[in-house]
């Protein structure tokens, strides 16, 4: 039985490993990114694949802590550092890990509106 209920940052979640699992706390995972039809999952563990799409994750995840950056990537929006303009109206995002993510001019105007007073 598939489910299609939001998580929250306390749910954990099973992640493959190889030949075993992982429950990782949903809360430390700092981004995700499309691997073909798979997704990519980082956290400070390293990193663990997902067998379902970024798009399935994006349905799945909490709207107030994971935002989508652009087609490849979601970020937790925990482990944002430093926000800087990037090539004139897009935005790019250092995340706590050192990581640089480029958003996309629409999803840049989308950031900039759900992170302002």
């Amino acid at each position: 039985m598939v489910t299609n209920k939001l998580l929250t940052l306390d749910n954990k979640v099973l992640l493959s490993d190889g030949d075993q699992y992982r429950l990782v706390k949903l809360g430390d995972l700092r981004h995700f990114e499309t691997c073909g039809n798979y997704t990519m999952s980082y956290f400070s563990g390293g990193k663990l694949l997902i067998y379902r799409t970024l798009s399935y994750l994006d349905d799945r995840l909490p709207k107030e802590h994971f935002f989508r950056v652009n087609r490849q990537q979601i970020i937790n929006l925990s482990f944002v550092k430093v926000v800087k303009v990037f090539e004139g109206a897009s935005l790019s995002i250092e995340m706590s890990c050192g990581k640089i993510i480029h958003l996309s001019r629409r999803r840049s105007r989308q950031f900039k509106v759900l992170m302002s007073l």
